[in-house]
């Protein structure tokens, strides 16, 4: 009899936990589709360029995949837009953004998460407010001020005006790196016989690499990105930038989309690249943090 209710009551429990079960796998089911949609819809654009990159003229609109794939709109792109002149434009002005902004950023963040000194607060909330202004209330602002110094049409001006954006940023992110960061460590060193900046460069700043590369992986991929300001402050053709270059396939009358999509699949190719070297780099800095801890 005992065994008989035994019986019983696990057929129970069964009927009791079927509903929840089928309730958990619609849910999952349902998690899963709208994140495939999602990633559809946003791997959409990426795929239409890729495609339309190697088609015909003619084909843009009217077919959905090539008769036959054009590679030559790499070759016609590359030479009629002048690519080498403008990879280089943005390799000097992506380059010199980012070692400034990290210049920057890293010994200001360090002194707003470790130091105290009067107004540390308002200036922190400071760096934070500018975030929030957009970059389209700041472009005449900054043509008029980069004229004043005799820095427009110039790669190192325009630059600047990209660290003046990405510093702020860098210093929140880096200020909320240095703050996990255990303080006993600058203790224990001090203790040693450090002095403040010793801490800080053979210490923290060691253990600061994820966050640092965290930092030129996303200051790399706006400036090299960015096309406003680019198209604004470098009138100069010789001058542009990759994606103001990519920028003379549209026309007042037409624009030709094969050379559109063909030039930004060239520009996208040196930021995969680099994201992927500097994303090696993010996850070995992690580690070596993480042990270092």
């Amino acid at each position: 009899m005992i065994g008989g209710q035994r019986v019983l009551s696990m057929r129970g429990f069964r009927k009791a936990i079927a509903p929840a079960n089928w309730a958990l796998t619609f849910t999952r089911t349902l998690i899963y589709v709208i994140l495939v949609t999602i990633a559809i819809v946003e791997a959409f654009p990426l795929l239409w360029m890729i495609i339309t990159s190697v088609k015909d003229s003619h084909e843009v609109f009217n077919t959905v995949l090539p008769a036959e794939i054009n590679w030559r709109n790499f070759p016609r792109v590359w030479f009629a837009m002048n690519f080498p002149v403008h990879l280089e434009n943005s390799l000097y002005v992506t380059s010199l953004t980012v070692a400034l902004v990290v210049a920057l950023a890293t010994p200001a963040a360090y002194a707003f998460a470790r130091y105290r000194f009067p107004g540390r607060e308002v200036a922190f909330y400071a760096f934070i407010g500018a975030m929030m202004i957009p970059p389209q209330a700041i472009l005449i602002p900054m043509f008029q001020f980069l004229r004043s110094l005799h820095l427009l049409n110039s790669l190192t001006g325009l630059a600047l005006s990209y660290v003046g954006g990405g510093v702020a940023f860098a210093i929140f992110l880096m200020r909320t790196f240095f703050l996990s960061l255990p303080g006993e460590l600058g203790d224990s060193a001090r203790i040693d016989g450090c002095n403040d900046f010793q801490v800080f460069w053979h210490i923290y700043l060691p253990l600061a690499r994820p966050g640092m590369a965290t930092v030129v992986i996303i200051q790399s991929l706006y400036t090299w990105n960015e096309f406003m300001f680019s198209n604004t402050l470098i009138t100069s053709p010789g001058k542009k930038t990759v994606q103001s270059a990519v920028f003379q396939a549209v026309g007042q009358y037409g624009t030709d989309y094969t050379a559109l999509c063909s030039g930004l699949i060239i520009a996208l190719v040196p930021v995969v690249l680099v994201y992927l070297v500097l994303q090696r780099q993010f996850i070995s800095g992690l580690t070596a943090g993480a042990l270092k801890g």
